[in-house]
């Protein structure tokens, strides 16, 4: 496969490469760009192709990452971890659910005990 035009690009991307990004494995495909390693639009050669999402293909772009971590990146198994992340979000959740809770616990202790001392005072 040489010099390829006039073809999508993006779709031979998806149906070759794992639809995440090479270089920090997020994957939400619809989010996900496809770089040209060699900066040719024209060359939509399978080998000059690469996943990215848009930070890493900014990255890439301004040469903060090479051509070389990108393609051994590129071609590395990936196994993409989402569940690790979603317990993080979810204990997230829960800490500020907890949280939440206790600050309505406190606000409702504090008014029952102004209503108490007021009580008390008009008493006096």
């Amino acid at each position: 496969m040489g010099l390829i035009s006039n073809i999508n690009y993006r779709k031979i991307a998806f149906e070759t490469y794992e639809p995440i990004c090479a270089h920090c494995g997020f994957g939400i495909p619809s989010v996900l760009e496809v770089a040209h390693i060699d900066g040719d639009r024209l060359n939509n050669n399978i080998n000059n192709l690469v996943i990215l999402c848009p930070n890493c293909h900014k990255m890439f772009d301004l040469d903060l990452i090479s051509v070389d971590t990108l393609m051994t990146m590129r071609d590395r198994p990936k196994i993409v971890r989402w569940s690790k992340r979603m317990k993080d979000a979810g204990k997230k959740a829960a800490l500020k659910r907890k949280r939440k809770t206790a600050a309505k616990k406190a606000v409702a202790t504090k008014r029952k005990n102004i209503t108490f001392l007021s009580i008390n005072k008009d008493d006096n």
